[in-house]
């Protein structure tokens, strides 16, 4: 065949250059620009001593393409290729991904099959999923039901609370928590093609922990219940009124589980407590929340307390520390809101 008998559509030379910038078999590249180089009207023994190739497996590559098309030129790379959509479909693909969660690459590339007709293997197309912005990570749970514009709202007063905050005056963020008695396997660097165990409980003990802490200066006040009601939450209030003599007004911050919006306790609210309840649904705009992730992180992931005693043990002493650990909670606890809106 003579280079004048032998020309490439605009749509064939394309795809052909965005195969060769995505190559990685050198043989394969090599066969790619012998196509391209017969097309722009070298001849053959050209090509040859440009590639520094033979002759005769210029003549084979042409004749294969020719006759089968680039998936016979670059055979084994071009099944798992990641660069064959088009620009409009790599956007459509990013779309889609934000519209629909698929857990697996090989989900993925059924989905690009279905849709756009092409055949990926899965490692090609984790790059392709790296190319496109995208990481394989962990969903993260929102409420159902957070209504933004209430979010908003409370952010905003927030704001203006804090910033009007008297030197007698002091916010709380108050929660309760209750971990249960086991490990929590979690993400850890572990040697590839290995595994790692680590041992759990089958216990259903848990703690009550109730809890208040305070943007101010990262001050946390825990209390240990048998629990979690109404007399327990007053006796935490009780508690940090008496620590705090000297302050006229204390904010608590809280969600609205129902012992906070308890009969018992509007009776018996110490006069400097002043409640403030969240919107519903909101656990994003409760700092205290992130206490807890810090607490579950450092006493419960990939963490193995043989006895429920041990475990109670390590929880407390995990409280005790936070005094010492106040540039640790002032980094963790900023007051940047989320906010979210699923209603």
């Amino acid at each position: 065949m003579k280079a004048a008998d032998f020309r490439l559509e605009k749509k064939e030379r394309d795809e052909l250059i965005r195969t060769h910038k995505m190559i990685r078999n050198k043989k394969h590249a090599d066969r790619i620009k012998a196509i391209l180089l017969f097309d722009e009207g070298y001849t053959k023994t050209e090509i040859s001593r440009i590639l520094l190739l033979d002759r005769s497996s210029i003549d084979i590559w042409i004749f294969q393409y020719k006759k089968y098309g680039l998936s016979k030129l670059v055979q084994d790379d071009y099944a798992g290729y990641s660069g064959r959509l088009t620009e409009d479909e790599k956007q459509a693909l990013k779309n889609d991904l934000h519209e629909h969660l698929f857990a697996t690459a090989q989900e993925v590339c059924a989905h690009v099959k279905k849709r756009f007709g092409y055949d990926y293997k899965a490692e090609s197309m984790v790059q392709l999923l790296h190319r496109l912005g995208f990481v394989y990570k962990k969903t993260k749970g929102v409420p159902g039901k957070a209504d933004g514009d209430k979010q908003e709202k409370f952010v905003k007063e927030y704001q203006k609370m804090r910033q009007e905050l008297e030197k007698d005056e002091k916010i709380y963020f108050l929660d309760a928590m209750h971990p249960v008695h086991n490990n929590t396997p979690d993400y850890a660097w572990i040697q590839k093609g290995k595994e790692r165990e680590v041992k759990t409980n089958s216990s259903r003990d848990r703690l009550n922990i109730n809890g208040l802490y305070s943007p101010i200066d990262h001050e946390t006040v825990i209390r240990a219940e048998e629990t979690i009601n109404s007399q327990a939450t007053l006796a935490l209030l009780k508690k940090i009124e008496a620590k705090h003599p000297e302050l006229e007004k204390i904010y608590i911050i809280h969600d609205n589980a129902r012992y906070y919006h308890s009969k018992f306790l509007k009776k018996h609210l110490p006069s400097k407590i002043v409640m403030v309840p969240l919107p519903p649904y909101s656990p994003n705009l409760n700092l205290i929340e992130r206490l807890w992730k810090f607490f579950r992180k450092e006493v419960m992931n990939n963490r193995y307390h043989k006895t429920f005693a041990d475990f109670t043990n390590v929880a407390m002493a995990f409280f005790k520390s936070l005094r010492f650990q106040k540039a640790k909670l002032k980094s963790l606890m900023t007051e940047n809101f989320h906010i979210f809106d699923t209603a």
